[in-house]
């Protein structure tokens, strides 16, 4: 078994990851549009970067850089875009980076074709949730894809794509999303312009609020969210899966510490909301008043080696029994909803900025 983490860019985590199963970092210049709002993301320069690289692979541990924007406003194809992808790819090859993480096809096909010393992941923003998907992205001559988090359960799907594809595929396991997140592609696109009006002052992440209000009006959502525990990595490796991605690009190095050796680990004693993404609240808002005993959870997973959760819930309420035997409730999370609910209401009503224009 072996992990892909994010790193902080900091000396000293690296030094921390000594001892554990770690085959690979990921990361990027801040600045640059991906998978998160550069907000968020530790502030690394390129010749921080390039050293913390060098530094990587002196342990023997590969450095991917995140070209994984599900929206890139075609630059690709102007000539702007496509001189600032030559730089950055050869700069990427100068500083020793085992590869990239993308989502566009044709900046794919453009790795492979001018820097063919660079690994290319396809990022699980791409939504590969299919055989026939996988299989183009491999004609394309991707190394890895990283699989959704929503096919965690899917293991019927899981094993189909273990058995028909050739190339590296790795499990996505700490992201507490909503189960088939009628948000995710929204989402993706909403951060990949994130800048736009981060430098305008304006920055509202709709999708995690109404995502966190959702969960805290209706717990059960937490349950069904599309995470792996440690304790359950076994029944993915016995299908044929040994490489796991761990989330958290966002998180200071203390956060993604502990996912680490919890799930180098394979068991963790502490509440799940300590790993997951989203299950940890969001600002002004605080602590998420709902958590789950991971202790409490043992068995859980044994229902969906046989359940095809893609059609829906109907009178099923494993879910729901199980939440009652792993929750806990810090405090009334109405309020919690209700707090996220007025803000988003703000912005929905057109009250925000300026006030909703009048039909005449």
């Amino acid at each position: 078994m072996t992990l892909v983490v994010p790193t902080t860019f900091e000396p000293e985590f690296l030094e921390k990851l000594s001892g554990f199963p770690v085959s690979a970092l990921y990361g990027s210049l801040s600045e640059e549009p991906g998978g998160r709002a550069k907000k968020w993301l530790p502030a690394a320069g390129a010749e921080q970067i390039a050293g913390h690289i060098d530094q990587a692979r002196a342990r023997g541990i590969d450095f991917f850089y995140t070209l994984n924007g599900s929206c890139g406003a075609n630059r690709e194809f102007t000539a702007e875009g496509q001189k600032w992808l030559a730089e950055r790819l050869g700069w990427l090859v100068e500083v020793g980076a085992a590869g990239v993480v993308a989502t566009n096809p044709s900046v794919i096909e453009m790795v492979k074709r001018r820097y063919p010393e660079l690994r290319v992941t396809v990022s699980s923003i791409v939504n590969i949730d299919s055989v026939d998907k996988a299989l183009f992205y491999q004609q394309l001559g991707v190394d890895t894809i990283y699989l959704p988090e929503y096919l965690g359960r899917e293991f019927r799907l899981l094993r189909a794509l273990r058995k028909k594809v050739k190339c590296e595929l790795v499990l996505l396991v700490n992201l507490g999303c909503l189960v088939h997140c009628p948000l995710r592609d929204y989402h993706a696109n909403f951060v990949s312009h994130s800048s736009e009006c981060l430098d305008r002052g304006c920055y509202f992440d709709y999708s995690l609020a109404k995502c966190t209000q959702i969960k805290s009006q209706s717990p059960v959502e937490l349950m069904k969210a599309p995470w792996i525990r440690p304790e359950d990595l076994s029944r993915y490796e016995a299908i044929g899966f040994t490489h796991f991605k761990l989330a958290g690009r966002e998180k200071g190095s203390e956060w993604i510490l502990r996912a680490v050796a919890a799930y180098t680990a394979r068991e963790y004693r502490g509440p799940l909301n300590d790993l997951i993404i989203g299950f940890d609240g969001i600002e002004p808002f605080g602590k998420f008043p709902v958590s789950l005993d991971n202790t409490r959870l043992n068995g859980f997973i044994d229902f969906f080696q046989k359940k095809d959760c893609r059609q829906g819930c109907d009178r099923c309420d494993h879910c729901e029994e199980w939440l009652a035997r792993a929750v806990s409730i810090d405090c009334n999370p109405k309020p919690y909803g209700e707090s996220i609910d007025r803000v988003v209401r703000r912005f929905t009503s057109g009250s925000f900025k300026a006030p909703l224009t009048r039909a005449v």
